[in-house]
């Protein structure tokens, strides 16, 4: 089983993101409203000068979690690839997938 975690710059694209999930086979996910880091240090006098770096950020983000099977790994980063123009510059947000060992409460990968 693997953890997708997604992080989400551009909220506009949260529900092309979730029909994307439902396509390849992820029906679960929670996602949460964020605060990316820029927001939170723009009016810190010690990051004053890194202002400029950060005015594009936007003042809210989304983050996706789910459980997924190892089997749905590839399609998924495909699909959310092409959603979110990760491979062709600076995208809508980014998605990552770490290994889960062991799990309770969800159905068991067999794979």
């Amino acid at each position: 089983m693997k953890l997708l975690i997604i992080v989400l710059n551009s909220s506009d694209k949260l529900e092309e993101v979730l029909e994307g999930l439902i396509e390849v086979g992820v029906t679960g996910a929670t996602v949460v409203d964020s605060v990316g880091m820029g927001r939170i240090i723009e009016g810190v006098p010690l990051f004053a000068g890194m202002r400029n770096i950060f005015r594009s950020a936007k003042p809210r983000n989304n983050m996706l979690f789910s459980v997924i099977r190892s089997s749905q790994a590839a399609e998924t980063m495909e699909v959310l690839d092409k959603i979110l123009g990760c491979s062709v510059g600076k995208g809508a947000g980014i998605a990552f997938l770490l290994p889960i060992d062991n799990v309770i409460g969800v159905c068991k990968d067999p794979d």
